[in-house]
Formats: structure tokens, C-alpha cells, sequence
């Protein structure tokens, strides 16, 4: 038996795992797919390397510093672009309209002059129209939403919110009205990259001397006699279970979990995401490592370039970019392969970035589990649920387990934090 058992060797259960070991303890990280890394494993591709979705560091976590400088990296200035309609803006959009039509500057100002007071927005569209005035909301962010994040923004709370979005004075909207020449307010002054290997390559240090065990799905959980029972029919016993399983689907493995502990969990829903990754024979597609897509159209919400983060993600003279196409239960993805792949083809020489003879393959991959979405009244059931799990010595961490929207520095101290407060609490 070992003391700590931890399902999923994302970057959160490795955490943990490395944590525990640093603390004396002995863990075993049991992996349902057939690599670690989780989100933040990646794919080759006739010598192309993608990861899953846009990962870049911008931490500013000392301690998680030390783990990821450990790893040589390339360090990026942020400088994100926007696609609308067949022009670029600069990042954010509410504050670099330039590109604009006079007219339609004008009534974006006007909009943002006239925006209303409100001190305790009941949604995701009140805050936005409270931020920005109509004109800008309804364009720019209101569209986005619904492409990243499924549904209407009056379905979103504003809990996730922080400092994902920028905020502008007057004075900055009308300087970014007025002229291209306007300075970067990203909330990130760094994003730094692995030179080889990708971006799980910075979870390395955590890895070597960790048991991970791979290929070992849970299906059923037995908190009273503390095992877990595997799909291969072999079990796991621990005295403390660390899980990054999402919890819609942890829940149901629980032996005698309650009918509304149950019902809480399928509550909670997260994003999908389609990944269409092309490969490119031209040594630079984009000057922006990523950009946003505002036509309503495109199905792509973002759009990355693997390897204007590292050279080592491409062979020599070729490039790469990655479309991200979310959809959900509330916004299903209709389509064939075949056809999403035709569609984001046809999006990539729409905008001009490359030609038919310039593109080498496209692939599609999908990825079950992309974001948290923060409904209404989801904190309130996923504490229920998350608060049900520790009663029964289960500890959720990361992002799917939490059920947070945590970056990966983050979800590294999600796994820290739980394994360090067991330990302590143990004594």
C-alpha cells in the first residue's frame, strides 16, 4: 500500500507526487492515457511538435521559478494581435481601435462615454457593458464568448474574471482610436518557452524519481476500505487519495456518493476544444506568437504559433500554427473532420497568411476537458461537491479536480499546497 495515491499525471498530480517525496512520503501517480503531462503533454507530427492548445509561463511564483528555470527557455514579449472582419488591431482591442472605420470609432467613444454605472454587474454582459459601453461589448467581447466560451455572456458569472481583462480610461481608448502607436497594457511583460521539447518539458524536474504509472484508468473508488479499483481489474490502496479528475466525472466512481453530491457534479461543465494543428513550408506565417479571432464565421476562437515559440518546434525553413475551435453541450461542433480541417484551411487563406502550396498537413485532435465554466451559482455546488471529497479523504487538486480556472503555476501549487497541508495536518 502507499500512503498516497494520486490520479492523473498532469501537472498538478506530479506536483503533488514530488511534493509528498520531498516530504518523506511515499506516492504512486496512476495515468489513465499512455503518457504524463496531461494538458500540457504535446504531439509530433513529421517532425512538427505541437502542444495541446497555447502554453506559455508568465509566472511570477518564485518557488515555481525555480522548478521551470531549471529547463533552458526562450523568453517572448507578449504582443497578441486580433483578427476582425479583414483587419488586424493590436491587443486589447478595446483600447487599439485605430484600424477601424472613422465612423465606427466615433460610436465605439460615444458608447464608452455613455457606458453605465454599475457597482455590482448580475452577470458577464452587465460587467462587459459596464466596462466598455455597447458598441465596444457587443463587437468585440460579446462575440468571443460566445466562441471560447460557448454560450451568451449573461450565462457567465464574473468570479473568473481578475486581470484577464484590460480595463481602459478614456484617455487610453481615445489614444488607441487615434494612432497604432499605443503602448502594450498585456497583463504578462514575459512569456518564456522551453527551447527543446515543449512545454511540458518544464515539468521535468518534478518528474525524474516520481512512480508514475500509465495506462491505469480508475473505475471505481472504495473510500471506506481507501482503494482504488482500476479498468484492468487491479486495485490501489492508500490512506490518502489525491485526485485531478474532473469532478463530473470522479464523482460517479465514488462508491455510495449521495444522490445530491451526484447531481452537483453533473451540474459542472467545462469546454472542449478541437485542435486543428497545420504544418507549413515557409520558415515564418505570423509576427504575433498568438491572435484572436472576432468573425463570427471563422469557427477558431484563438489562433498560435508553436513554432514561433521555439524553432525546435518545426523542421528548418517551415512553420506552424494551431487553431482553437470550443464547443460544449450548449454549443455543439456539427461538423465532420473533414470538413473542419477544410474550414481552417480555408480560414488561414482567407486571412492571407498561406497559400495551397504552402501547407503541408492539417490535423485534428480533440481534448475532452479545455476550461472550467464559471455559471451561475457554480461555486457554490462545485464547494459542495469539493467539500463532500475531503469528508471522505479525497483531496481535489488542479484544474479539474479544484474545478478552477487555474493556469499551470497554479495547478503546480495546487498539488504542492494539498500534499503540504495533509502532511502537516498528519504531524
Amino acid at each position: 500500500m502507499s500512503e498516497i495515491v494520486i490520479l492523473g499525471a498532469g501537472i498538478a498530480g506530479i506536483s503533488a507526487a514530488y511534493h509528498a517525496r520531498l516530504s518523506g512520503k511515499k506516492a504512486v501517480v496512476y495515468e489513465a492515457q499512455g503518457f504524463w503531462g496531461g494538458l500540457l503533454d504535446n504531439f509530433v507530427i513529421d517532425g512538427f511538435r505541437f502542444d495541446k492548445a497555447i502554453h506559455l509561463s508568465f509566472t511570477n511564483n518564485k518557488y515555481v521559478r525555480s522548478i521551470f528555470d531549471q529547463t533552458p527557455f526562450l523568453s517572448h514579449y507578449p504582443n497578441p494581435s486580433n483578427f476582425e472582419q479583414g483587419k488586424w488591431l493590436k491587443h486589447p482591442v478595446q483600447n487599439n481601435l485605430y484600424p477601424l472605420d472613422v465612423l465606427d470609432k466615433v460610436e465605439a467613444v460615444m458608447s464608452f462615454l455613455n457606458r453605465p454605472t454599475l457597482y455590482n454587474p448580475a452577470n458577464y454582459m452587465e460587467w462587459l457593458v459596464h466596462q466598455y459601453g455597447d458598441y465596444i461589448a457587443n463587437r468585440f467581447p460579446v462575440i468571443y464568448t460566445q466562441k471560447y466560451w460557448t454560450v451568451p455572456p449573461e450565462m457567465l458569472s464574473t468570479k473568473w474574471i481578475g486581470n484577464r481583462m484590460y480595463r481602459p480610461t478614456l484617455e487610453e481608448v481615445l489614444q488607441g482610436t487615434m494612432t497604432s502607436q499605443t503602448p502594450n497594457t498585456y497583463y504578462a511583460k514575459e512569456m518564456r518557452y522551453p527551447v527543446k521539447g515543449g512545454y511540458r518539458t518544464f515539468m521535468e524536474p518534478m518528474v525524474s524519481g516520481t512512480d508514475i504509472r500509465i495506462n491505469k484508468k480508475a473505475a471505481r473508488i472504495q473510500p471506506k476500505l481507501k482503494y482504488v479499483e482500476f479498468t484492468d481489474g487491479t486495485k490501489a490502496h492508500y490512506e490518502q487519495l489525491f485526485s485531478s479528475i474532473p469532478l463530473p466525472e470522479l464523482i460517479p466512481m465514488i462508491d455510495g456518493a449521495p444522490k445530491e453530491i451526484v447531481e452537483l457534479a453533473d451540474s459542472l461543465w467545462a469546454t472542449s476544444v478541437a485542435l486543428i494543428s497545420i504544418g507549413l513550408s515557409k520558415p515564418k506565417t505570423v509576427d504575433s506568437l498568438w491572435f484572436y479571432i472576432y468573425d463570427e464565421e471563422m469557427l477558431a476562437s484563438r489562433v498560435h504559433s508553436p513554432s514561433l515559440k521555439s524553432s525546435d518546434n518545426a523542421p528548418k525553413n517551415c512553420s506552424s500554427l494551431q487553431f482553437e475551435i470550443f464547443y460544449s453541450k450548449y454549443k455543439p461542433l456539427p461538423f465532420s473532420k473533414s470538413y473542419l480541417l477544410e474550414h481552417a484551411v480555408n480560414c488561414l487563406k482567407q486571412m492571407k497568411l498561406a497559400t495551397d502550396d504552402e501547407i503541408l498537413f492539417a490535423d485534428l485532435k480533440v481534448e475532452r476537458f479545455a476550461n472550467v465554466v464559471f455559471d451561475h451559482g457554480m461555486i457554490s455546488r462545485r464547494d459542495q461537491v469539493r467539500k463532500y471529497l475531503n469528508s471522505i479523504g479525497i483531496t481535489p487538486i488542479g484544474r479539474f479536480g479544484e474545478w478552477d480556472y487555474l493556469w499551470s503555476d497554479q495547478s503546480l501549487l495546487s498539488g504542492k499546497r494539498a500534499i503540504e497541508e495533509w502532511v502537516h495536518a498528519k504531524g
